[in-house]
């Protein structure tokens, strides 16, 4: 196969803002701000441009609007491939551009997604807990959470969510209207040895016990 026909055969990365992006992103702003009054720290951590790594505890379903909402850029969220089982969210998967992965395995194709993403100076969004956090408070890190960020050199941005399992936990159908605050911390170097517990201390730190009235720690 020539390399032009290998060019147009390499699916189509997405690592901008669709217009459907943008009308989803100012939707959530807008209820995410009036219904629970959500509280921006740290957004200066966040690289205004090149390939960034953002790392998040796992409290609720709020969690990817939340970042979204937060992030001025564009954001490629990883998520199990069962939630594009609903139609709808499919969908908005699909115009967000985000990196679907398969629960309980070793998913190569997703990690491949995900690095050509961050060497085209896109933003990713992850949950290494894997799973949302049943009391709030933050669970175990996956090993394998930061190869994408390694392999590329991009850096590791923590995200300390506070709040949104009192939004939404698992038994509720709907959210309640209760606050809502993310915090970003300073950048993390991906190289470094023990760079994976630096971020999840650093998402501790932020959260205390993950409710909203938890005070994080002082900058």
């Amino acid at each position: 196969m020539s390399a032009e026909r290998e060019a147009r055969a390499e699916p189509q990365v997405v690592v901008h803002k669709t217009p459907a992006y943008r009308v989803i992103r100012g939707a959530v702003w807008t209820f995410l701000h009036s219904y629970n009054r959500l509280r921006v720290e740290g957004r200066e951590h966040l690289p205004r441009s090149g390939g960034a790594l953002i790392v998040a505890n796992h409290q609720s379903f709020l969690d990817i609007p939340v970042i979204a909402a937060a992030c001025p850029r564009h954001v490629s969220f990883v998520a199990r491939d069962t939630l594009a089982e609903s139609a709808a969210l499919a969908w908005i998967m699909r115009q967000c551009a985000a990196v679907l992965i398969r629960r309980g395995s070793a998913d190569r194709a997703a990690l491949r997604e995900m690095t050509r993403k961050l060497e085209l100076e896109d933003c990713v969004a992850m949950f290494p807990e894997g799973t949302r956090s049943r009391d709030g408070r933050l669970g175990e890190f996956r090993a394998g959470a930061i190869v994408a960020a390694r392999r590329t050199g991009v850096p590791l941005v923590p995200a300390g969510i506070r709040g949104a399992l009192r939004a939404w936990p698992r038994e509720r159908r709907l959210p309640r209207p209760a606050r809502i605050g993310i915090r970003f911390g300073p950048a993390i170097d991906p190289g470094h040895p023990r760079a994976l517990e630096r971020v999840r201390a650093a998402i501790a730190a932020m959260i205390g016990d993950g409710s909203f009235g938890s005070p994080p720690a002082a900058r």
